[in-house]
């Protein structure tokens, strides 16, 4: 399409053309161990360092990005959840101290110390609860201390992690890690890019997060994938046109690391909704309800006041993207019905959903909605996220 055609139509980033045989030139990658928020960095309220078990050992193939085989761990066992989650939830009914909780935790321990499947059910049992939330984030990394180099183990881990929100940095060495396990896999530098998005709405500008959220995204733009992940390259262009007017409102000048070809002049969106997924060859659909009560999806993939999904990914990772430029007042409820995974998660249990929702009202600050949630049964629908637009 001409850049004519493309400044038309707001969001066409999201009608591909069947083949791209032009690529620009690459920009240098990130640095293996380069984390984010070295300085500039929030407090933590739970300083928890932890060591990723055998950071440099058992790397994956090269050639395929395929994660390395786990053959020295406990694998998930269906249903085994339900006899130690029902001893911490009559706990909590109860209304035990967390201390009784804790000790309740540390004997079950000894009995799945190497199940990366209790750490994460027991995380998010004890997420709900606002009191147990520190303890939920030491339970969750204690799968760093396993030996085991898992690419969906570190992945649900590094997005717990982002959620609890008290752990941004420990949170991006892990993401940051999954790149070096499967550099062959999209999701790696997505996921990465997003984080340092988070970060850099929350905390404010740091030039160096900035450039190196931009060489993550524009890696997926200019990098050769597998045929299962075509057309992520459209998604990373959106992160990419909003990461372009994070620079320009910090006055940093224009950074675009691509072509001129690959980028929509005046691009703005007032909502962005962003749906990942943990497990590879699994798909799941984004749903977003808004005010009137119309739902978008993958059969409707636009509404009457400029709401548009992307392509419906059925393999890889997604993600499916809905963009709004002009929201009505009002509610967008964020949905994610599972329909199936082609994949045994065989450490973790389950696939988890990763919800990232950019919300830009005129007058307010941007802000980044995160969550995540475990899915357990195949076409189950979930109400995952709420977006307000006009409330106080």
């Amino acid at each position: 399409a001409s850049e004519e055609e493309c400044e038309a139509a707001d969001f066409d980033l999201f009608d591909a053309p069947e083949s791209r045989s032009k690529r620009c030139a690459a920009p240098p990658g990130p640095s293996e161990d380069s984390l984010c928020l070295e300085a500039g960095a929030a407090p933590m309220e739970d300083q928890v360092e932890v060591p990723i078990a055998n950071m440099s050992e058992r790397r994956p193939d090269r050639e395929t990005g395929d994660g390395p085989v786990v053959t020295d761990c406990e694998a998930y066992v269906a249903g085994k959840e339900q006899s130690y989650l029902k001893t911490f939830e009559d706990l909590i009914k109860q209304k035990k101290p967390v201390a009784v909780v804790e000790a309740a935790y540390l004997r079950l321990k000894e009995e799945n110390l190497e199940s990366p499947s209790f750490y994460l059910y027991t995380a998010g049992l004890f997420y709900k609860e606002q009191a147990l939330r520190a303890l939920a984030v030491r339970v969750c990394t204690n799968c760093l201390e396993i030996s085991v180099q898992d690419v969906q183990m570190m992945r649900s881990v590094g997005y717990f992690l982002l959620k609890a929100g008290t752990c941004s940095a420990l949170a991006l060495d892990v993401l940051d890690h999954v790149q070096a396990l499967a550099p062959g896999e999209p999701q790696s530098f997505l996921d990465a890019a997003l984080a340092r998005t988070m970060c850099l709405l929350r905390d404010g500008v740091q030039e160096a997060t900035l450039k190196e959220a931009i060489e993550l995204a524009a890696k997926v733009v200019t990098h050769v994938w597998a045929n299962r992940f075509s057309e992520i390259e459209w998604p990373a262009l959106v992160l990419l046109h909003l990461l372009m007017d994070l620079a320009g409102k910090a006055g940093l000048g224009d950074l675009w690391p691509l072509d001129a070809k690959y980028r929509i002049k005046n691009f703005s969106a007032g909502l962005v909704v962003w749906l990942g997924w943990d497990t590879d060859n699994t798909d799941i659909d984004l749903h977003i309800k808004e005010p009137s009560g119309n739902e978008v999806y993958y059969s409707n993939k636009r509404s009457s006041i400029g709401g548009h999904i992307s392509k419906d990914f059925t393999q890889g990772y997604g993600p499916e993207v809905y963009l709004l430029k002009d929201p009505p007042n009002g509610k967008y409820t964020v949905k994610a019905k599972y329909y199936a995974s082609h994949q045994v998660s065989n450490l973790t249990g389950t696939t988890s959903a990763v919800i990232w929702a950019l919300q830009s009202e005129k007058g307010k600050k941007p802000q980044l909605h995160f969550d995540t949630v475990r899915l357990d049964r195949n076409k189950e629908m979930m109400e995952v996220m709420d977006v307000n637009f006009g409330s106080k």
